[in-house]
């Protein structure tokens, strides 16, 4: 009979203990928001035009409105006069470096076991090309000064296709030089433009973002936290939707005020120094730290990323959040902005009036 008693206690301790496991799981969302340019332009400044000024020698064999349609500024209105910035892209010949005919031999070896050589050759070109970018703005300012897309120091090789006797391997490169350097000078001007265009959206762009992201949500249905956390990322879940970049966040704070209110109550309850208590507040941190993130608070998200380093529990996603909310922090004051969340009216940006 004691060891009855004795296995049933065992077993209801086990079970309680099992109860209180705090098992973790990633679940995922999405957020939206506005980026901010790295080097902001003055506020008024709301329109650019281009011009590209491409060497004939590379015969491109499109005009150069097909290749200012290749560089849009998000958030920014493109004109046909001048703007309030003037983005001018010169883009230079392809100089042939060096042609050479090289030989590859390939060994292989018959049944019995006699090597047999056979050589193969094809023609090299060695060029270069180069390509900058300026920047000034409507009163005669420079913005950004010869802002380089390709280097000529960068040599580049292009290899013709391979024939078993030299003659043929230069008179096929030959035959298609012109062919070869046009659909080089195609693939060196998308990339210059696309480079120019990169550059031109992380510094004076207004890009939108949609990131995905992950909350830590308690998993344990045993564990007596479990129906109430499930509900708090269920409330987050449909509060996130709501987030816009070009809306403000009033009706999504006003959602997330009881998820911020749980995860708040959590850190209270769960005070002990065990592992248990100390994963359920490290969830309660991290995921008020991507609340405040995602709300644009850098203040409020600094707090709880240095309380979860603090907390003894995988302290490096602490310091990784407070590195993340001190670049929004950082990023916020450069544009004199308090949110990533504003409707950006491009219809109603007009050019500067000289």
């Amino acid at each position: 009979m004691k060891k009855l008693i004795l296995v049933f206690c065992t077993t209801s301790l086990f079970i309680s203990v099992s109860a209180q496991r705090v098992d973790l799981d990633r679940f995922n969302f999405t957020a939206s928001y506005r980026d901010f340019p790295d080097e902001p332009l003055p506020v008024e400044y709301k329109t650019y035009n281009v011009r590209i000024e491409a060497s004939p020698s590379l015969g491109l064999g499109y005009t150069a409105t097909n290749l200012e349609n290749l560089i849009s500024i998000e958030g920014l209105k493109k004109v046909t006069g001048t703007g309030h910035i003037t983005i001018i892209a010169i883009l230079d010949d392809i100089v042939i470096e060096n042609t050479e005919t090289k030989e590859r031999v390939q060994v292989t070896k018959d049944k019995n076991n006699v090597e047999i050589r056979k050589s193969f050759f094809a023609t090299e070109m060695t060029y270069s090309f180069s390509a900058r970018a300026t920047v000034y703005d409507y009163k005669g300012s420079t913005v950004v000064s010869n802002h380089i897309l390709s280097e000529r120091e960068n040599k580049r090789t292009y290899k013709g296709p391979e024939s078993s006797n030299p003659v043929d391997a230069v008179n096929n490169f030959n035959n298609k030089v012109l062919e070869i350097k046009s659909n080089l000078s195609k693939q060196l001007v998308n990339g210059a433009l696309t480079n120019l265009n990169n550059y031109l959206n992380t510094n004076y762009g207004y890009a939108v973002q949609k990131v995905n992201d992950i909350f830590w949500v308690l998993n344990n249905k045993r564990h007596p936290e479990y129906g109430e956390h499930q509900k708090a990322w269920n409330n987050f879940k449909n509060a996130i939707v709501l987030m816009s970049p070009d809306e403000p966040l009033d009706k999504v704070k006003e959602k997330l005020k009881p998820v911020i209110s749980y995860y708040e109550k959590v850190k209270t309850i769960y005070t002990a120094s065990d592992k248990e208590a100390k994963k359920l507040r490290y969830a309660s941190y991290y995921n008020l730290a991507k609340i405040y993130i995602y709300l644009d608070d850098p203040t409020a998200a600094m707090r709880e990323a240095d309380a979860l380093a603090m907390n003894d529990f995988d302290e490096s996603d602490g310091r990784n959040l407070r590195a993340v909310a001190e670049s929004l922090d950082e990023q916020l004051k450069k544009n004199n902005a308090s949110s990533r969340h504003f409707p950006v009216v491009i219809s109603s940006f007009q050019p500067p009036v000289k």
